[in-house]
């Protein structure tokens, strides 16, 4: 196998390992963003809960 060759294969090795991190990445930053939009959604449900204790007293 040439040189080229093989600094070519590295490269697509490389370009495929950063793709697949990406992809992980990407995974795991959206399932910490549903994890937030739902802690935001009981927090909020907690809070009209409160304000709604609050208005009957």
């Amino acid at each position: 196998m040439d040189k080229d060759q093989e600094v070519w294969e590295r490269l697509f090795h490389e370009l495929a390992v950063i793709r697949s991190e990406l992809k992980a990445f990407k995974l795991e930053t959206r399932a910490e963003l549903y994890q937030i939009k739902s802690e935001l959604k009981e927090w909020q449900q907690h809070e009209e809960q409160r304000r709604l204790s609050n208005e009957g007293e």
